[in-house]
């Protein structure tokens, strides 16, 4: 009899211990975040899905040019480099202007001088020279007017077109809406894909941006040799088309039996 107590006395006590500490291991925020979400994916699993991709594309033309010049002149002192320089940036102004170009959309706070050393065979070095530089970024508005710009630029031995750019005011804009045209095409696919078989989708399980391509807008121009010829009568050839700025997502919709 005393040993059937004692039994049922330690199955007493282990029983009030499980359930002391365990109560408390079960109330911790950690545990209980890790069964909702062990509960989540188990609701998952359980769910019929169908996963489905959409690409969205819209195609935009560009709303500006920047041009990255550099102006430059070599000549015997620092004096006299600067000053073609100075010349060649107020013939580039007045073109610009004389173009509608804005003086806010012509930037041009840095010179710099470089002198020129010349070498003879012991390495005794004799100064040649100067070179003076002065970058400039034109943004051009109004895009046809780029051949008569480019012209007046490449005339100029002093003026050398180094990089240009075009550019869009509201990049954030084309690829919103490319963004909702990825959405509705993958819906659309999901919604026959499931409807071959039998399903109806009734919701979305999750959504994942897998990456958008927004383009580096490119130009052709006509050659170098051609535009900088002051006889070139053709004037200096670009050709702006349509710039392609698309969006991909990937949703997992959730489906039954229709």
């Amino acid at each position: 009899m005393e040993h059937t107590n004692g039994c049922m006395t330690a199955h007493h006590f282990l029983n009030r211990y499980l359930t002391r500490y365990v109560s408390a291991w079960v109330a911790s925020p950690l545990v209980i975040v890790t069964l909702l979400s062990a509960l989540a994916a188990q609701t998952h699993a359980e769910t019929a899905y169908i996963d489905v991709n959409g690409q969205g594309e819209v195609e935009v033309f560009p709303d500006f040019l920047t041009l990255s010049i550099a102006l430059s002149a070599t000549e015997p002192t620092v004096a006299l480099a600067k000053d073609q320089v100075d010349q060649s940036f107020s013939q580039l102004t007045t073109t610009a202007k004389a173009l509608g170009i804005q003086t806010d959309d012509i930037e041009s706070n840095r010179v710099s001088n470089h002198p020129q050393w010349q070498y003879d065979r012991d390495g005794k070095r004799t100064l040649t020279g100067h070179t003076v530089q002065r970058p400039v970024t034109v943004t051009l508005r109004d895009l046809d007017q780029y051949g008569a710009l480019l012209e007046a630029i490449m005339v100029n031995e002093q003026l050398q077109v180094q990089r240009t750019a075009l550019g869009f005011d509201s990049p954030e804009e084309h690829q919103s809406k490319a963004r909702t045209l990825a959405l509705l095409k993958a819906k659309a696919k999901a919604v026959e894909m499931a409807a071959t078989l039998g399903q109806v989708i009734t919701g979305v399980l999750w959504i994942q941006e897998q990456g958008s391509h927004f383009p580096r807008p490119m130009m052709e121009m006509a050659p170098m040799a051609m535009m900088r010829s002051a006889k070139a009568d053709t004037g200096s050839e670009m050709q702006v088309q349509q710039q392609t700025v698309s969006q991909t997502v990937q949703v997992r919709f959730a489906m039954e039996e229709d």
